[in-house]
């Protein structure tokens, strides 16, 4: 099956490159908020909020890092902020903690990946993840098949034999089903976007798309995208976005980032949903004149709010970095890029 478009256009270079600098810009200024707690393995650490975002930031800043056809101030940005994120990291030693304290999670791993692919190595841990991902237990893993692509990516990045074929977990995955266009909702679209960053190893093996699910997306991204954005749901639209700029031939979708653009707040941070967050003190921090101890009238000390602040646009300002950047990266390489303006 082959899938024809009309002529759009691509999203002008310098826009993708405001977007790019101006969240890495908030994401180093705010680079406090991806600090671990002293013990991350502790049983009152949330993972979600403590390692997730670590591991995020890992991994987008580090692709972004090595992207070509990016600015030198994009790729001195990502690595600055990669650099932070392996010294949270304890430079490996935590992912040997979290290896001992769970032996049979794979998130260790999956969060270690990043760092391995950027040559940040930990030789110890890596001694580790080989002697668990020999076992039965970590084959008989009970994992969503999303989740499950993530693993076997990892274990390739690190030379493991995959503990299943990568072609069976993408046909059990929602996507690799080529499911009715009119299934998309919330959670089908994260899935989406996370089997085609895990099946192109985020965005820098287009090639290796099926050739249905390639066809499929290229068909029916635009009308997700176009959703998500006129519900104002920035962080699985850049998702959408960054899934346009991984397939071999990457879409148009300049009036689509224009309007992502639109929504980035004037510090560059990009809230998940709604309109754009005010700008405000680093992640963490009570605003100036501000005590650093004490409860607002709503019943959250400052140092919270502002926390909760971080965490409810750290994600999609990421994405949106990400996005930007492999969609200026691809579009470069196309025929008459150099054309392209603002």
């Amino acid at each position: 099956m082959t899938v024809t478009r009309a002529p759009a256009q691509q999203a002008p270079a310098a826009l993708l490159d405001r977007v790019t600098t101006s969240a890495l810009a908030w994401l180093d200024a705010h680079a406090a908020g991806f600090r671990l707690p002293g013990d991350p393995t502790g049983a009152g650490c949330d993972p979600d909020a403590t390692l997730k975002p670590l591991g995020e930031l890992a991994r987008l800043s580090g692709t972004l890092a090595t992207l070509p056809g990016l600015t030198r101030e994009t790729h001195r940005a990502a690595r600055r902020l990669l650099h932070h994120a392996w010294r949270e990291a304890g430079h490996g030693a935590l992912f040997v903690a979290l290896a001992r304290a769970e032996p049979h999670a794979t998130y260790p791993l999956e969060v270690y990946a990043p760092f391995a692919e950027a040559g940040l190595r930990h030789r110890p841990y890596e001694e580790l993840a080989r002697a668990h991902a020999g076992t039965r237990a970590w084959r008989a893993a009970e994992l969503e098949p999303t989740r499950l692509l993530a693993v076997l990516q990892a274990e390739r990045c690190l030379g493991l034999p995959p503990h299943e074929l990568p072609e069976q977990a993408m046909r059990r995955t929602w996507l690799g089903a080529l499911p009715e266009p009119w299934a998309f909702e919330g959670g089908s679209g994260y899935a989406l976007t996370h089997y085609v960053f895990h099946a192109t190893g985020w965005g820098r093996r287009p090639r290796e798309l099926p050739d249905g699910v390639r066809d499929h997306l290229a068909l029916w991204l635009p009308a997700w995208t176009d959703c998500c954005l006129a519900e104002e749901r920035w962080d699985l639209a850049g998702e959408l976005l960054a899934t346009a700029a991984c397939l071999p031939d990457p879409l148009p979708a300049a009036a689509e980032w224009r309007r992502l653009a639109a929504a980035q707040g004037a510090d560059g941070a990009l809230a998940e949903a709604g309109p754009p967050p005010a700008a405000g003190p680093g992640a963490g921090e009570p605003a100036a004149g501000e005590p650093s101890t004490g409860v607002s009238a709503a019943g959250e000390s400052p140092a919270g709010a502002t926390r909760a602040a971080f965490l409810g646009c750290y994600h999609a300002t990421l994405v949106a970095a990400f996005a930007a950047g492999l969609t200026a990266a691809r579009t470069r390489c196309l025929p008459g890029a150099a054309a392209v303006t603002e």
